[in-house]
C-alpha cells in the first residue's frame, strides 16, 4: 500500500512538533496567569506556583494533542516514532537503561559536585530542583502532588514524543543517527535553565537518544527520563545535596 502523505514522518513534521509544543506552553502560561489573577486578584501567587500550573497545563495540551495526531494518521505511523516494542530482548533493555541512568547521574555528580564548585559555583541546581524545594518548604500536599505527576508523568511523556518521537526521529530519516541525537539534544538542552547545567542536560538528552536508536522504542526512553527523574525526587525528599 502506497503511504499517503500525512502518514509520512517528515523533518517539517519533527520542527513542527517543537513549534506546537513551545506554542501550547505560551499559552497555558498567559492562561495561568490570567486566571490566577481573575480568581484571586488581591493574593500575589508564588512564581514557582505559577510555573508549576502553567507546566502542567501545558503538558497536558502537549500530550493530548499529539495523541490525537497519532491516533488521526494511524497505527503505520506508530513505528515511525518509536511507538513499538523494544528490537532488543526487553531484558536487555532494561540492562541498558539502567547502566545507562547510573551512568549518566555519575557524571552528572562529577560535574555538580566536583568540577562546578571548582570554577566557584558551588551550589546550583536547576529549574525543577528550585520548585520541588519551594514547594516542599512552602506549600502543602496537593501542590506536591501536581509537581510529581508532572515530573514522573506528564513531563517525560510529553518530552520524549515530542523531542525523540517527532523530533530526532524525524531528522534521522535524512541525516546520521549521531547527527540527529545531536540536534535533538541541543533542541532540548537550550529548553532547560540554568545555562551552567547545560552539560548534564545535553548528556542525559543523548542517552536518551542513543537508547533510542538502540531499541527502536520511545517506551525506553520514556521509562528512563521517568527514573531519571524519580531519582531527583528522591534525592529532593531525603535532603541530599548531591545533583541538581
Amino acid at each position: 500500500m502506497t503511504e499517503t502523505i500525512h502518514q509520512q514522518l517528515t523533518i517539517k513534521r519533527g520542527i513542527l512538533a517543537i513549534v506546537i509544543m513551545y506554542a501550547c506552553q505560551l499559552l497555558a502560561g498567559i492562561a495561568i496567569s490570567y486566571g490566577f489573577n481573575f480568581f484571586s486578584p488581591t493574593n500575589e501567587v508564588p512564581l514557582d506556583i505559577l510555573g508549576l500550573a502553567s507546566a502542567l497545563l501545558s503538558g497536558i495540551m502537549i500530550i493530548t494533542f499529539f495523541w490525537w495526531d497519532i491516533r488521526r494518521i494511524g497505527e503505520p505511523f506508530y513505528p515511525k516514532i518509536g511507538l513499538q516494542p523494544s528490537k532488543i530482548k526487553k531484558s536487555n533493555g532494561l540492562f541498558l537503561v539502567i547502566a545507562a541512568l547510573i551512568s549518566t547521574h555519575f557524571l552528572a555528580w562529577i560535574y555538580r559536585s566536583e568540577i562546578l564548585p571548582a570554577l566557584g559555583h558551588e551550589g546550583i541546581i536547576g529549574g525543577g530542583s528550585k520548585m520541588f524545594s519551594f514547594i516542599q518548604i512552602n506549600e502543602g500536599a496537593l501542590e506536591m502532588s501536581g509537581f510529581l505527576l508532572l515530573a514522573l508523568l506528564v513531563g517525560p511523556i510529553m518530552e520524549e514524543v515530542v523531542f525523540r518521537g517527532y523530533l530526532q526521529s524525524s531528522l534521522a530519516k535524512k541525516i546520521p543517527a549521531w547527527a540527529a541525537i545531536l540536534i535533538t539534544s541541543i533542541v532540548f538542552t537550550v529548553g532547560h535553565s540554568p545555562m551552567i547545567l547545560w552539560p548534564m542536560y545535553f548528556l542525559y538528552s543523548a542517552t536518551w537518544g542513543w537508547i533510542l536508536i538502540l531499541t527502536g522504542s520511545l517506551k525506553m526512553t520514556v521509562l528512563i527520563h521517568i527514573l531519571s527523574n524519580l531519582f531527583y525526587a528522591i534525592v529532593g525528599f531525603a535532603g541530599w545535596n548531591i545533583l541538581a
